[in-house]
């Protein structure tokens, strides 16, 4: 007799084996959301930190007048030549439009003039939710950058 089909006990156990295989794997993959968000705040912040310091650059090399970034200018730096609050960006809906030349900063937004949240930390946006560790190394709920136009620095805080 020639067996041309899988028995119902062969089914089954093939149907067992991928149940126990996606329960160890569905985990590991729900946290890549979050991940991700993470990831592309601290890329987008690293990113604000170069352009500042570019600025910062031209402002030392240049005596006469220059744009840095996409469009802030000698008026727009404080005496130590760092963005003053408010230079970072166009409005609240695009908050980093004026420092980073190429952004699609909707995702981002501020609640004041130096207190930024993106995509991991963003109240509106689903954050990302805080590990027990303090202080927070990662972008998250709790958290939000500070522009300080005294020293340049774009830091994550939790103040």
């Amino acid at each position: 007799m020639n067996k041309k089909a899988f028995t119902l006990i062969e089914l089954i156990f093939v149907i067992v084996i991928i149940g126990v295989l996606a329960s160890v794997a569905i985990p590991k993959f729900s946290g890549l959301s979050d991940n991700s968000k993470e990831a592309a705040e601290l890329s987008t912040a690293s990113s604000v930190q170069t352009a500042i310091d570019a600025c910062h650059g031209e402002w030392i090399i240049n005596e006469g007048s220059f744009t840095c970034g996409k469009s802030i200018s000698q008026d727009d730096l404080t005496d130590a030549g760092y963005p003053k609050d408010g230079t970072l960006g166009d409005s609240d809906d695009n908050p980093l439009n004026k420092i980073l030349k190429n952004t699609t900063s909707d995702v981002w937004s501020v609640s004041n003039t130096n207190e930024f949240r993106g995509p991991a930390s963003n109240d509106d946006k689903n954050p990302v939710k805080c590990k027990d560790e303090k202080p927070h190394k990662k972008p998250c709920e709790e958290t939000h950058w500070l522009y300080n136009k005294d020293d340049g620095t774009f830091t994550l805080t939790d103040d």
